[in-house]
């Protein structure tokens, strides 16, 4: 807008300068000077006229812009709300499946520890056979949970093979 002022204000002066002027101008070159003139001022005009239906543009898209922004507060903060809330159940969720391994472990311990007992009693020879059919990580819990003489003797009624199994698997039994 500075541009064009100081343009306009040039094309003033510049008349005034040409008017004044003791240079002997011809009445053609003068016409035109004006001419020229009068069309940098009518481009002047039909730029500031562009330039402020551009301005008219931006500001109704601005407009717009906001109407959505004031329309798009209240679903944004029911995202964030739904948000806290899905965090809210999934920690409690995790809280839940935490809880529920716990009691898995405690009820898997429970029932090792019951059938710790039960072939402890049981003649090493009887256990050795039931514990050969069955799958050698249970075997491995129940023997890394029964006192050293009581294993011994059900495992020295297994087979080699089996038994060298389970003995690498109770090096790494916790």
């Amino acid at each position: 807008m500075l541009f064009f002022f100081l343009l306009a204000v040039k094309v003033v002066i510049s008349g005034i300068f040409l008017r004044t002027s003791p240079l002997d101008i011809t009445s053609a070159d003068l016409a035109m000077a004006q001419e020229v003139a009068v069309e940098e001022d009518q481009s002047l005009e039909e730029w500031e006229l562009k330039l402020r239906e551009r301005e008219k543009e931006l500001d109704q898209k601005e407009n717009e812009l906001k109407k959505m922004e004031v329309q798009l507060l209240p679903l944004k903060e029911e995202v964030e709300s739904r948000m806290g809330e899905l965090n809210d159940l999934q920690n409690s969720l995790a809280a839940e499946a935490k809880k529920l391994a716990a009691r898995e472990k405690t009820l898997q311990d429970e029932k090792i520890t019951h059938l710790v007992k039960l072939y402890s009693s049981m003649e090493a020879q009887k256990a050795a056979a039931i514990l050969d059919k069955l799958e050698l990580d249970i075997v491995v819990r129940i023997l890394g949970n029964m006192r050293g003489k009581s294993a011994g003797e059900i495992m020295a009624m297994m087979t080699p093979d089996r038994g060298a199994i389970i003995s690498e698997r109770l090096s790494k039994f916790e």
